[in-house]
Parts: C-alpha cells; structure tokens; sequence
C-alpha cells in the first residue's frame, strides 16, 4: 500500500498489512475481497465513498479515496489513500504498471471495428505468442486503466481498445496505453456532436498515436490527416483496394459466406478467403493482417490462419433454459480475464437458485497450467459456485484442485452423450469456453426449446436509461416491473434493477411480488393493488401495501395485528384528479382519526398519479394536481413526528416537472426508452423473428387469408414465423405495417395469421433465414403505437409469454 501511495501521490493512512492482486470500481463484483483495491470514483449517479462500510463488512481493507469521512474512524483495519482525485489515482497507477510491461502494446482507435480486430488479431497471433487483449469493449476512461492493470508479467503482446466521446479524453488514455504499434480503424459519425469538425474529432483520435513505431490502417484521406498529427519519425502502412498503398488488396471472388482476395506486398501475393463477405470484415481483417505481414509472417501461415476467424460474440446473452434454469451464454472467448467479467454478471442472475459453471479448457493463456488451474478453483469457491464442471485435458489432469462435486469431460461431445437434461434444475449456468469446444451445442442441449420469434431485451441500454433518470434527480427512485416488466420479464428485470441498487419495484399485484421475493429479491417491494385475500402472503414476504381506501388500511391493520406485527409500512394514495382511486381531500380527517391511536401500519409514503404529465396541453391541470397534492401532503404530514416521503411523478414527469421530484419518484416506461422530451434513452426492446419460406408469385395473385391483398407485380414473398398469438398486431396487415430486413423496411401483406405472417421482399436479397425486425432500433415502438392508435405500453405488454426472451449486454 505504500508503495501504490507514493505512486499516485496520496496520503495513506495505513491499517493492517495487505497485500493487492486485484483492483475494483464496482462495490458489487468483488471476488478476492482480502486483496483488492478499491477506488472509490465519484459520478453523476453514483459515489463510490457510500459504499466502503459495506464493502469493509465484506471483507475488503484498501480503499482510494477523495473525501475522508467520519464514520471511516470506525473501520480500525482499513487503510485508505487520499487523493485529490480517484480517478487520476487510478490512471496514474495503470501508467505506472505500463511503464513496468515489457509486453508490446497494440493500441487500437476509431469509430467502429476495434472490438473485431482486436479478437481477430489475438486469434491470429496466439499460436506463437502470449497475447492479452482488452476484455470485451473495455475502452473508456475508467476500462482502458483496468485493461491495463490485467496485463501480466509473461504477456509478450498487448492488445488495447481506446475509445473517446469528446474533446480531450484521448491525451489521458494515450498517457496510460503508450502503444508501440498503433491501428486505425474507420471514422464514423458516432459523438459528431461533441465536436466542431470530423477533422478535430480525428485529430483527437490521432493523439492516442503520438509514441507509435508503426501505424496501421486504410489509405485515403484519414490516415492522410493523421500524418500531419504525429511525429516525423513514424512510419505508417497502410493497405487499399483503390489506392496505392503499402499492401494492395483485390476482391477476386465473393459469394453469401465469404470473399477471396489477392493481396499484394512487395515481390509477394498471395491469395486470402476471408470467412465472411461483409466490407466491414474485409477492412477489419486487413487491420489485423497488416500487423503480421509487419511482423514477417509467411504469406501461407497467414492465409491459412484467415480461413480459421471465427465470428465475434460481441455481446453475453441470458437466456431461459430447461426446468427452470437460467443460461449465461459466454462461449466465443476464453481467457482468465473475461472468465472473471462472466463470474460477475453471474452473481448478478436469480439469488434463489444455486450457481453452475461449465468451463472449457483456457487456450494459449500465457500462464502454467498448475498455477492457472488451482486460482480458478479458489476464485470458483469465492464466488460461491455450487457446482462446476469442466471440459477439455488441462480441466481433467487438475480435477483434485476443485471442489469433490465437480464434473469432468474430456470433450464437448462426452459431455452431451453422458449429461442428462435432467441432471439440470432450478440453477444459472455460466456457459464459457474457447471457440474450439463448441460450447453452442452445450447451449442448445440446455436452451429451453421455443420457436425463433424472440424479444431481445438489451441490459445495457437499460442500465444507460435508467442513469440518465437518475441523473436527473437526487430522488429515492422507484421503478415499475409490473405486467411482466412491461413485457422485459419481471425476474431478470428485478435482478438487474437490484444490482444497480434502485430504491423501491413497484409490482400490480402481490403474486408478482412474491415471485420476485422466490427469485431472490430482497429490496423493498410496493404492491399496487393489494387484494383482501392476498394479505398474509403480502405479510409474509414483506411486501407493502398501496392503500387507497379506509376499509382496505383497517383490514390489513387487523391482518398484522393478527400476527402480531408493529411498524409495518404502507403507502398512501391521494386523488389529486385522475379519479381512478385514492383518498380525495375531504377524506383526510377520517385517514387522520385513524391514526389517533396505536396502529400496526405506518405509512412510509403519501402519493400520488399525474393524469396527463406527458403532454403540455395538460400542463395547467397537472399543476394543479401538484398544487393539490404538495397541500394535502402537509396537512397529513403535520399529524406526525416521523418523516413521510412524497412522490407524483412519473416518467414524463420527472423530466418535465424537476422542481417537483419530492423524496421519490417513479420510473416506468422511461426505462424502456419511451422519452417525453426526445432525451438521448436507447431502445432496450427488439421483437425479432426470422424468414422460414419464400416464394415467387406472379402478378394479380391474392396473399393469405380473405384475399385482402394481391401482387401488383411478380413478387418474392416471404413467411415469417410471427403472428397475432405473440402480440403481432392484426390491424398491421395488408400494408399498414412494415418490418425491418436486409437494411430495407418492407411491408406485410395479406391479413396476419395466428402464428404466421407475410411479407414482400422483392425489393431486397433477402434469404431463408434471414432476421426480421418487427420493432426495435430500425423500427421504434412508438411509431408502431402511432399507426395502431395506441400506446407503446400496451406494444410491450402485448407480447405474448410463449415468445423468448433473450437478454444480452456488450
């Protein structure tokens, strides 16, 4: 600890000797407690600081901080270093641990493509080398330092992302990276708003290249202007099809899976069949075989080891698996590094059921097997995984190290002749493997079987809504996961919204609640409509009643009464003018008489509902409404010597009406990126399917039910695997709607069937089994709610349980 003081230049305050191997920012994914740092970093949403005590309770004694608080006195065993500011500690620590590397650094930049070539370019120089790379797309201010930080003493190559937003954030990371070799992808128009130029934008990228040998990247204007921003002394190659280049590259052969190319360097040429046909992979593989043609790679090893790129798994997804079991599906990669992001996002599934991980072997890791072998054992334990299994030689020769329970295979193929789906039950499985096991047909064999039509929920757009709500109050926020979480799934919404430390879910009815206390939630609970026969349950699982009526309080008085419970909390409703429920201002008296006496109830909110917050044409009423609440609140509060919380808004209210956030506020569609005043949210739902048939019909023909529709010209019209029956919309038929394929929105035609519709593709390429889009980032809800009449709430909860559910984040 002392030394890590003097590095970033802080005050340490030392308690007992510690000795550091990890490093963390996130309070909620620590595994090896008794030697991680943790820097306590300051955000818009968030303060690290709040957390120590918990964190200390947990076993972690070395803190980073920038703020010294009192009740820290308490914690005699910790030791703490006083910064001016954490995240600098932290950037300045993973400079120091650069500068210590002997690995080579590849740094990689530019709007898109970096993710992608930096895994190709690890799949390309594994066999030869210790590579680390930066896990998933840890780019940021705060990713690239603990990217960094990963890199070990026998990596020989590094593999590092940068990414930036605006204006000056490059300069810190190009000061942390320090990249011998450095690669520029492409410039998109990804933050064009946060500078005055796509010049200054690339300039800022260029920075990221000031201690490079070496520059990588296509020839044209980019690298051009890139020139013009680094030293003299460094030199570039650059390949191209159309210009004269350093690598020259012609398009011989192209078909649906791949594209051969001639590549010419020098005296040599030799042809590449690149696995996939995109212009995106030819630009993303030319980066990556420009850095081994540097390196002196023999034209057949790297011809060879082209035909060998595997597609990217850009995302982790969570799937609904058989009997009950969640699937984490982590099975493109795997390193150590990775390994422990996937650990994390384990912890995070339904606490009710018990932990499995299915691993393979790690490939090309850097680190001797019976050092590697025994840590994953240890951080397996930590992690408190109840039963692990492992696949591949290396996993078998070291079973002795991992808990007596576990399971081995030799392969993929052992496991699926000898496991049974049975042997599978009320548990979350982390599947993770390297590319080469195959670990796709082990997520087949546990998936739980559905048709192909699914709704992809995207977690980290909906982490990204649910900051930006945030962001905008210092409320308590209360978040609405009834109705199925607006049709997102209640247990896997809940589990997120828990980890990411929300203060109340608000459910309709108290059989969502005590489904989501099975799951393992265990933050407090409000049930809208609480039902007479419901009480017990509601007792017994701790969840607080909304009261809108004096009957309903006395009623559930006497339930805790009954079972001799004190203190219980329940939330008010007012009518301020949506005249739905709740108690209106002449009733107040009678609330008040109530609780003249001893009661076993106390109320821990007064709220309530905006009729029209949304619109500005209601804006004088919901004022109104305000009004009428802020006087009712304070007669009601003034009856007690205890602080009452108060909440009205909505979603649309909390951005519209800021003065007016009270204690709590109440956060629904926003979440699912439904904005009131076109706020930067990002869509987090997509109801996909895919195309199962198509044919060619001549013109005049009539399509599907009721002869509703007919081609106006020879058409290819396709099936999709979608209809009514999963929330398809039937008033969408014969060219209302549209979907979303092959980059083109095309209509539906004929009337929708129940578990079927049609479309017209003869405007695109489209082919059997390409996905169709129905709503999503191509598509929005809302546009769909307007053509129905509608509102994107009952899009959402429109689709129908039998569809999937697939949950992904980067």
């Amino acid at each position: 600890m002392k030394e890590i003081a003097d590095i970033i230049q802080g005050e340490l305050r030392q308690g007992i000797p510690v000795e550091i191997t990890e490093y963390s920012i996130d309070s909620r994914s620590v595994i090896t407690p008794e030697h991680t740092l943790f820097f306590a970093l300051k955000g818009n949403n968030h303060n690290g600081h709040d957390y120590i005590q918990t964190l200390y309770s947990d076993g972690i004694r070395a803190f980073v901080i920038s703020e010294y608080r009192a009740e820290f006195d308490h914690l005699p065993e910790a030791n703490f270093i006083l910064v001016k500011d954490v995240l600098t500690a932290l950037q300045q620590l993973t400079a120091y641990h650069r500068k210590q590397s002997r690995a080579e650094v590849i740094g990689i930049t530019g709007s898109n493509g970096k993710t992608v070539v930096k895994e190709w370019l690890y799949q390309l120089l594994a066999n030869d080398h210790t590579v680390y790379r930066s896990p998933r797309s840890y780019n940021s201010q705060v990713g690239v330092p603990l990217s960094l930080l990963g890199i070990d003493t026998q990596a020989d190559i590094a593999i590092i992302e940068a990414g930036i937003s605006q204006k000056g954030e490059m300069q810190r990371l190009q000061h942390m990276i320090r990249p011998d070799i450095g690669i520029f992808t492409h410039l998109g128009d990804a933050h064009d708003e946060n500078f005055s130029s796509r010049e200054e934008k690339l300039a800022e990228k260029a920075r990221l290249f000031a201690t490079c040998r070496w520059i990588i990247g296509q020839a044209g204007d980019a690298m051009q202007f890139i020139r013009t921003q680094v030293p003299s002394t460094t030199s570039f190659f650059t390949w191209s099809e159309e210009i004269e280049a350093d690598v020259q590259v012609q398009t011989v052969n192209m078909a649906l899976d791949h594209r051969k190319v001639k590549v010419t360097h020098g005296q040599q040429s030799f042809i590449l069949d690149i696995p996939f046909a995109d212009i995106a992979s030819l630009e993303n593989c030319m980066n990556a075989v420009c850095v081994l043609l540097l390196k002196k790679y023999a034209p057949e090893v790297i011809a060879s080891r082209v035909t060998q790129l595997s597609a990217i798994a850009m995302r982790l997804e969570i799937k609904e698996g058989i009997n009950n079991c969640t699937l984490v599906n982590d099975y493109y990669n795997s390193d150590p590094s990775s390994f422990q992001l996937a650990l994390n996002i384990l912890a995070t599934q339904d606490t009710s059921k018990e932990r499995v991980v299915i691993l393979s072997d790690f490939m090309d890791s850097g680190k001797e097997a019976d050092d590697l072998y025994p840590s994953i054992a240890e951080t397996l334990r930590q992690a408190n995984v109840s039963l692990f299994i492992g696949i591949g030689k290396h996993l078998s020769d070291h079973r002795h190290d991992f808990a007596p329970n576990s399971r081995f295979y030799e392969d993929t193929e052992h496991f699926l002749r000898q496991e049974e789906r049975e042997n599978f039950k009320d548990q979350v499985i982390l599947i993770k493997g390297a590319r080469v096991f195959q670990f796709e047909f082990i997520a087949g064999f546990l998936q739980k079987q559905s048709h192909g039509t699914i709704l992809e929920v995207d977690l980290d757009a909906m982490v990204h809504n649910l900051n930006h709500f945030r962001s905008l109050t210092d409320a308590h926020i209360a978040v609405m996961v009834k109705a199925f979480s607006y049709g997102s799934g209640s247990r896997e919404i809940a589990s997120l919204l828990q980890y990411h430390r929300v203060d109340y879910l608000m459910v309709a009815f108290a059989d969502e609640g005590i489904e989501l206390r099975a799951a393992g939630i265990t933050i407090p609970i409000a049930v809208m409509n609480p039902e007479r026969e419901a009480f017990d349950n509601m007792i017994m699982f701790n969840l607080e009643p909304e009261i809108y009526a004096l009957d309903i309080l006395e009623d559930f008085n006497r339930s805790l009464a009954k079972h001799g419970i004190k203190r219980f909390p329940v939330h008010i409703k007012l009518n301020t003018g949506m005249n739905r429920s709740g108690f209106d201002e002449r009733n107040l008296p009678r609330l008040l008489d109530f609780f003249r006496s001893e009661r076993s109830v106390y109320i821990r909110s007064i709220f309530s509902h905006l009729a029209g917050s949304d619109e500005t044409i209601h804006d004088k009423f919901t004022l109104g409404q305000i009004q009428l609440f802020e006087r009712m609140t304070e007669h009601i509060q003034a009856r007690f010597d205890y602080k009452i919380w108060r909440h009205i808004l909505n979603s649309a209210g909390i951005e519209r009406f800021p003065q007016y956030h009270f204690d709590m506020v109440r956060l629904g569609i926003g979440l699912h990126g439904i904005s009131a005043t076109n706020a930067p949210l990002q869509p987090v739902s997509s109801f996909k399917t895919y195309i199962s048939s198509i044919r060619e019909v001549p013109e005049g023909q009539s399509i599907g039910y009721g002869r509703k529709s007919f081609t106006t010209r020879p058409s290819r019209i396709a099936v999709i695997t979608v209809g009514y029956a999963d929330g398809l919309n039937r008033h969408l038929s014969n060219r209302v709607g549209h979907v979303f394929v092959k980059g083109k929105r095309v209509p539906i035609i004929g009337n929708i069937c129940m578990d079927t519709c049609m479309i017209d593709v003869t405007d695109t390429d489209a082919t059997i089994g390409d996905e169709v889009e129905i709503f999503g980032k191509h598509i929005p809800v809302t546009e769909l709610a307007e053509q129905l009449g509608t509102i994107p709430y009952e899009i959402l909860t429109g689709i129908s349980h039998r569809v999937k559910r697939v949950y992904y984040k980067e």
